[in-house]
């Protein structure tokens, strides 16, 4: 059997994910879930399948993807 995804929760409350073969990185427009709170969906695919998160923000601006050479378009 082959590892291709691992979580590491640490004790500074974080999380570190680790995860092989990636295909593609997609991530939802933000929508308003109501009484201020954002949400987007960030999707992670690889050739073994994909992982789901969904976010939740007090402003759409937060989901802004940010690089190591600047601001994302």
């Amino acid at each position: 059997m082959k590892t291709v995804a691992a979580v590491s929760f640490r004790n500074d409350h974080s999380i570190s994910m680790d995860v092989e073969d990636v295909t593609s990185i997609e991530m939802g427009a933000p929508m308003e879930a109501g009484d201020g709170n954002w949400f987007c969906e960030l999707i992670i695919r690889s050739s073994h399948g994909f992982v789901a998160m969904q976010l939740l923000a007090d402003d759409p601006a937060r989901f802004r993807v940010r690089s190591e050479g600047g601001d994302a378009e």
